[in-house]
């Protein structure tokens, strides 16, 4: 089989001989590509679904919505339960397999809103059923509240204990909050216990995609009960590990999943001592169980050389590193600022926001506007006294940033600057705009034309000396006379009826030009809606392609920190905004 690779980038690619000094370092652990063959794991889902009566209106409606696509995706031989839950604990669907789908579909749309909350009671009895068959490859209770646990057990450590002793079985645990009167402190816990996933989910439209994310993470799963083990050597001390991860009682980092396609970061401190000769720093060893429940394991080391301290100021910072650290610090700020809000210093929780937003801002990285207006958002739900929704929107960030630990953008909405805007595609203040064009490069076509004529002359020599372009590929030239400092040219097909992977090189278009920003070192881009107008594309189909597309780039790499969708008329706008709250559930 193939192994995760692990990868150490340092703060600086040296260490000092003559002085002690601190070395910021990412461990980067990288899951192997799933096979085009191979099969996905079994899966074994329990849902637990909350029908008390705040879940009356939208909120039932999209759970049954929810849990309907997710009967739709399990294969025959997977097995699944349902247990409803209020005041009163039901198990609508003893654990079963999923071979008669159209039976389950009708059972979940028949659920209906009631009583209270006996949530502890539902996720027990979800976790019995989903107990009753631990052949599969994977084992997990899907948990989905709106509201308190009043009836029943309620105490967070003690609900928590019982979610880690399940997980300890094999059978892990996500939990999703609804709206804002749920408890986000148990509902954390219960995901970080059970070795799951939490999700804040503020509108209920959001709950089909969130469950849609769940599925293909469970789907493309290749390691449970993963754990990282740091040895640093001689001297070397870990001051520190960013992340906000569990120890166990080994002194072992507890880590989520292993996903296919899925990077996981640790921003880890070290000091250093000074040192006569490169030596080993650090080692670390990973294990984690396969699909076959196998205990699996791969080590790693790395060192570096050594210079003189009044020769390390010459050796350039990695960025990469330096924005991860940055933002794993960010995160601290956003829990530090929602343990003030519980005591009631609402004015010392805004200093905090205040002081991380300057602190961003001020080392000028790529994902610094975003991150700062998160951080404004925070701020101004604090000032409206919104204590609910801001706890909500905070732990969420800083659970996603340093528990999730994903390697790229962990709140699309601020990645996509809050939303598509209407406007002028040759007047963004973005580093780099897009172009889209034909295949020869020319000023025909209404984007193309506009671009040529504010850019200047000097842009159409520029085209000619490339060459022209094919389908789906990308090419830059300088912004000229533009605001933009790059513009990035691609050739989108005309839409034939879907019958030539039309869809397909769309997406190739988005693809081609994120990856040409990258090696431009462009950090914030601008896009026009590719495909639609003269083209012919499907708006709909277009605005899905660009989101999901640009998503998925943007869940996997922080490089790039801003991407606007610039529509030219309200009718597109709306489409593509229609697309876009749907693309901001993937959090």
């Amino acid at each position: 089989m193939t192994l995760p690779q692990i990868e150490f980038l340092p703060l600086r690619p040296v260490v000092c001989s003559d002085r002690a000094t601190t070395l910021d370092v990412l461990l980067r652990i990288t899951p192997p590509q799933l096979e085009v063959k191979q099969t996905r794991p079994s899966l074994n889902l329990g849902f637990v679904i909350d029908r008390s009566g705040s879940m009356a209106g939208k909120k039932i409606d999209y759970a049954r919505q929810a849990v309907c696509y997710a009967i739709e995706q399990l294969l025959a031989s997977d097995h699944i339960s349902i247990t409803i839950f209020d005041d009163q604990v039901q198990p609508l669907v003893a654990n079963t397999t999923a071979n008669n789908k159209a039976s389950l579909l009708r059972m979940v749309q028949q659920v209906q809103p009631g009583g209270s909350t006996a949530l502890h009671g539902g996720w027990v009895q979800g976790s019995i059923q989903t107990s009753h068959n631990l052949s599969a490859q994977l084992n997990r209770v899907i948990l989905l509240s709106d509201g308190l646990a009043n009836v029943g057990e309620t105490n967070p450590d003690t609900i928590a204990s019982d979610v880690h002793g399940l997980a300890k079985r094999g059978v892990s645990t996500s939990t999703m909050g609804v709206g804002d009167d749920y408890d986000e402190d148990l509902l954390t816990a219960m995901a970080t216990s059970g070795d799951g996933n939490y999700y804040y989910i503020a509108s209920p439209e959001q709950l089909p995609i969130i469950f849609e994310q769940e599925l293909q993470g469970l789907a493309a799963t290749l390691g449970t009960s993963v754990c990282l083990s740091l040895e640093p050597q001689g001297d070397v001390v870990v001051a520190d590990v960013l992340n906000d991860l569990t120890v166990d009682s080994q002194g072992r980092f507890q880590l989520p999943n292993l996903v296919a396609g899925s990077p996981q970061e640790i921003v880890l401190r070290l000091k250093v001592p000074a040192m006569a000769q490169a030596s080993e720093l650090l080692r670390v060893r990973l294990s984690w169980q396969d699909k076959a429940k196998q205990l699996q394991a791969v080590g790693g080391s790395f060192q570096l050389p050594v210079v003189p301290f009044h020769q390390l100021e010459s050796f350039r910072l990695n960025q990469e590193v330096q924005q991860q650290v940055a933002l794993m610090m960010t995160a601290r700020a956003k829990k530090e600022a929602v343990q003030l809000v519980d005591r009631g210093e609402m004015g010392a929780a805004s200093q905090v926001l205040q002081q991380a937003k300057a602190d961003i801002l001020s080392f000028n990285l790529p994902m610094s506007a975003p991150e700062a207006a998160a951080l404004d958002d925070l701020e101004q739900a604090l000032k409206q006294r919104r204590v609910a929704s801001y706890r909500k929107m905070s732990g969420q960030q800083a659970y996603s940033r340093s528990s999730r630990r994903s390697s790229g953008h962990t709140n699309l909405r601020y990645a996509f600057g809050r939303g598509p805007i209407l406007g002028d595609i040759t007047q963004q203040q973005v580093e780099g705009i897009v172009n889209s064009t034909d295949q020869s490069l020319s000023d025909r076509g209404a984007i193309s034309c506009a671009i040529h004529r504010v850019a200047g002359p000097a842009l159409e020599v520029a085209c000619q000396q490339l060459n022209g372009c094919a389908a789906g590929d990308a090419k830059s030239t300088p912004g000229f006379n533009l605001p933009a400092q790059w513009i990035i040219h691609t050739v989108c097909p005309m839409w034939q009826g879907g019958k030539q992977a039309e869809i397909q090189v769309l997406a190739q278009c988005y693809e081609s030009c994120l990856k040409m920003a990258l090696l431009e070192g462009i950090r914030s881009i601008a896009f026009p809606t590719i495909g639609t107008s003269t083209l012919g594309f499907p708006v709909e189909l277009a605005a899905r392609t660009a989101f999901e597309t640009i998503g998925r780039f943007l869940f996997q790499s922080t490089a790039i920190g801003q991407v606007l969708l610039v529509c030219s008329d309200e009718k597109t706008l709306q489409i593509y905004q229609t697309e876009f709250e749907r693309i901001s559930g993937w959090q």
